[in-house]
């Protein structure tokens, strides 16, 4: 059955009637469902016809599902055929034949998706009640003549008053402009700046920024100065505004204040601070259970023994005595594990403890819930007097050193095991040829190295290489290194871990670039939150990617002298040089690597993404250019079928943004956004010029989490283009060489000079791969193999443009090792390779 379908208006970009389309936003990200239930009742029911707004939207709402599992909205939909702004490209590519693009309009921004039925699963007219909209004395001193300038760089924004007013220098065509603004409406959602009358503010410009991104206080005092507080109705409608907002801690305070002030006329409003009380409750549970998925347990423990269960409704109190329980009991597993662990080692002959001692004395300190379900086949059978104690440990020392579902028994494998742990760390960290080589002799008489063991140890050591010492002056799980690459420079980068990092846990990461002149600290803040002294004691981060327990690594990608983004290799190398140590040194979900920018760093992290598309889980571009390989590499990012899209990518920029006229980014989003078969959002901003858009950071880790952005290991199917040298590794597939045709320059860069890289992995019955088209010198080629691609017990056949090799090899853990040498991917190792 096709998804449901509505009738979509059609949209003029030059024409859009912003004004009235106004959003019915609510961010329901912020809470859990049951609070969307109670929020109608709380705003309708209790607070009643009290809580009129200004004006009520007059235009439908809805929400859009996407194939991805993104969901959009509510806001208004219409359609497009391009988001360019320029009328050549627009026009010109002849990719674009009907109007596939939808738009999504919250009043904030404009959100463009592909509208084909592939890719929209469901659309539903919202239900939400409307949101308050105060308009604010300045929108009587809007200009309301003159066209707006393009911005090209903001040079100073003030703090808002009281009144809602501020100034604004920025950097134009026409030069430097200052200009005063003024909010004119505030929702929850949004509110909408313009430019007041004065000498200088001669033009239209119909701004919106998020509602979050002001002040608390100061948000307070503008919306005092908004209503009037001699009225009970203006008092609900704060209480109503802040409710909408999802601060409900903020609508309690002011509700008891109106209860204070007004406590006759508001009597029987006093069951609002109880609906109150529940929404924030089951706000804070929500925040508990995503710091316990993100690792952060200590923190989730703290906060569930500290709830103020009593306080709450019986349908809250359950669920948080049904968690409290939940975690006890995991909490007893832990302590049950601990001591049958013990009294088995114990058990045993004295020579046998002493060589398990170690590994034991690192399980006892580093058990925890994360960990725990390692133990998983121990602890099933530990009180199994049919099983020997040396098979009992070894279950237990098996799924430690190799993840739960090990179940091996044998005791003298694990004890090898344990050899073998120690021996592919010295391997992977020494730097000499003739020592590797004596090592690998070594692992090759392990009984515990069998490559299908091997791959499994891998994965689940920790990091072979530790991470320097944190410096005392730096932020709580900051660190400071430096990278050596193979041309000899010394690339500086940052790293900034989540709270209670734990190396035997993976987590994801952002490879955040920052822009020309910033310091990688400003990309740390920004994905991590600013440093906020606690109570308690100490400076912590509280922003969005320490919240969902991310790893962020932000190198000094550019040098000294650089003025922009070159599009060459060596700035690659020294962004991957950074990313490849940070693997070998920190505890990375490399299934889930998200190459992300502002600015210049927003067009290295799309090159990035289509040059290497093997390497990432989606790409998230803040602001950013687009031209040369960006726009020719675009099929990198493309799948064949929506099933088999290579990595989602999430584009952000103001709809003032002077610097997209220079730019193709619009010829190249829009060519992504009209087919299903890539997966992209598009994200405009009102009236916003170059900008950081912290406000989407919310947005952006929802479609992070969303468990269609993982990274594809083996795709069945390469069509990959390349322009470049450096980029001559596709997933399994390697060139050699480039052929010097296809190896141009960025300096002097020829559109036409391209290559293709195009290969599949055969069916079972064949067992092998083809590849028909590969640009390298001689034709070579070297094919990287591992067991989900061919069955190494039988004859590989690899077909080279028409001439069929046939191999008869085996896992080699040679070739494993250096593979995770070089690459650092300890997750996805290559068993074999062939070159031909």
């Amino acid at each position: 059955m096709p998804p449901p379908t509505i009738s979509l208006r059609t949209d003029n970009r030059q024409a859009h009637n912003r004004d009235k389309c106004r959003s019915n936003l609510f961010e329901f990200s912020k809470i859990g469902p049951v609070a969307m239930r109670l929020l109608p009742i709380c705003l309708l029911g209790v607070l009643g016809a009290l809580c009129v707004p200004v004006g009520v939207l007059s235009q439908e709402q809805y929400f859009i599902e996407l194939s991805s599992g993104m969901r959009l909205g509510p806001g208004v939909p219409s359609v497009t055929d391009s988001i360019s702004t320029n009328a050549f490209q627009r026009g010109g590519s002849g990719e674009v034949q009907i109007k596939s693009i939808g738009i999504l309009d919250d009043g904030l921004r404009l959100t463009f998706y592909n509208q084909s039925q592939r890719n929209v699963l469901r659309v539903e007219e919202s239900t939400l009640p409307p949101q308050e909209e105060l308009e604010l004395a300045s929108a009587a001193e809007a200009a309301r003549s003159g066209n707006p300038p393009s911005i090209l760089g903001i040079l100073g924004v003030s703090q808002f008053n009281k009144y809602g007013r501020r100034t604004y220098s920025f950097m134009t065509t026409r030069g430097q402009v200052s200009v005063l603004q003024g909010i004119t409406l505030l929702t929850p959602t949004f509110a909408k700046v313009e430019i007041l009358r004065t000498r200088t503010g001669k033009f239209v410009w119909d701004s919106r920024i998020a509602t979050s991104s002001i002040p608390a206080k100061r948000l307070r005092e503008i919306l005092e100065q908004a209503l009037d507080l001699t009225k009970s109705s203006d008092w609900l409608r704060m209480v109503s505004f802040y409710t909408q907002a999802g601060r409900f801690g903020e609508a309690r305070e002011i509700m008891f204040e109106a209860l204070q002030n007004f406590p006759s006329e508001l009597a029987d409003r006093r069951p609002v601070l109880d609906q109150l009380d529940q929404l924030l409750a089951n706000q804070k549970f929500t925040e508990i259970k995503l710091r316990k998925e993100s690792g952060q347990q200590k923190l989730a423990t703290n906060l569930l023994f500290a709830f103020p269960v009593d306080q709450l409704p019986l349908e809250t109190q359950l669920r948080i005595n049904n968690e409290v329980q939940q975690l006890q009991q995991e909490l007893l597993v832990i302590a049950d594990a601990t001591t049958a662990l013990k009294e088995c080692v114990a058990a045993l002959p004295e020579p046998d403890q002493q060589v398990v001692a170690p590994l034991i004395e690192e399980m006892l300190n580093q058990l925890s819930l994360e960990t725990v379900v390692r133990l998983a086949d121990f602890y099933r059978l530990r009180a199994d007097e049919s099983i020997p104690n040396e098979n009992k440990v070894a279950l237990a020392l098996s799924g430690w050193l190799l993840g739960s579902g090990a179940g091996m028994d044998n005791f003298a494998v694990v004890k090898s095991l344990l050899r073998v742990r120690v021996l592919v760390k010295e391997y992977l960290n020494d730097a000499s040829s003739a020592r590797r080589r004596d090592i690998l002799a070594q692992l090759k008489s392990e009984e515990g190295a069998q490559p299908q063991v091997l791959d499994q140890l891998l994965e689940t050591m920790q990091p072979p290489q530790s991470p320097p010492p944190h410096l005392d002056q730096d932020p709580v799980g900051m660190f400071r290194l430096s990278v050596q690459i193979a041309s000899g420079q010394t690339v500086n980068y940052l790293v900034q871990v989540p709270p209670e990092y734990d190396p035997n846990r993976k987590y994801p990461c952002v490879l955040a670039l920052p822009a020309k002149g910033d310091p990688p600290d400003m990309e740390i803040d920004w994905w991590c939150g600013l440093q906020m002294p606690v109570p308690s004691g100490g400076v912590f981060r509280f922003g969005q990617a320490t919240r969902y327990g991310y790893i962020v690594v932000s190198p000094q990608w550019m040098t000294n002298d650089q003025t922009s983004y070159q599009y060459t290799e060596n700035e690659h190398a020294r962004v991957l040089g950074c990313l490849r140590d940070a693997f070998r040194k920190f505890s990375i979900d490399t299934d889930r690597v998200f190459v992300s920018g502002h600015y210049d760093g927003a067009t290295a992290a799309w090159d990035l993404a289509v040059a290497h598309p093997d390497l990432w889980a989606g790409a998230i571009m803040i602001s950013p250019g687009c031209d040369k390989y960006i726009v020719q590499y675009s099929e990198n990012v493309q799948g064949k079928t929506p099933n088999d899209i290579p990595l989602g990518t999430y584009v952000v920029y103001g709809e003032s943004d002077g610097t997209r006229n220079d730019s193709q980014l619009g010829r190249c989003a829009t060519r992504y956004l009209v087919s299903p078969t890539y997966d992209s959002l598009v994200v405009e901003y009102r009236g916003r010029g170059r900008e950081r858009f912290a406000a989407e950071l919310p947005r952006i880790m929802e479609w992070m989490q969303l468990s269609s952005h993982r990274r594809i290991r083996i795709p069945r199917n390469i069509e990959t283009t390349t322009m470049r040298p450096g980029d001559r590794f596709f997933y399994w597939l390697e060139a050699p060489q480039i052929l010097a045709n296809v190896a141009g320059n960025p300096y002097e860069f020829d559109p036409a000079a391209k290559g293709t890289f195009e290969a599949k992995v055969l069916d079972q019955t064949i067992n092998g791969v083809n590849i028909s088209r590969i640009p390298s010198v001689n034709r070579g080629a070297v094919v990287w193999l591992t067991p989900e691609m061919v069955d190494f017990s039988r004859t590989v056949t690899v077909s080279l443009q028409g001439k069929r090799h046939r191999n008869d090899v085996s896992p080699d853990i040679q070739v494993m090792l250096e593979d995770v040498r070089r690459r650092g991917d300890r997750m996805h190792v290559f068993w074999q390779r062939i070159p031909l």
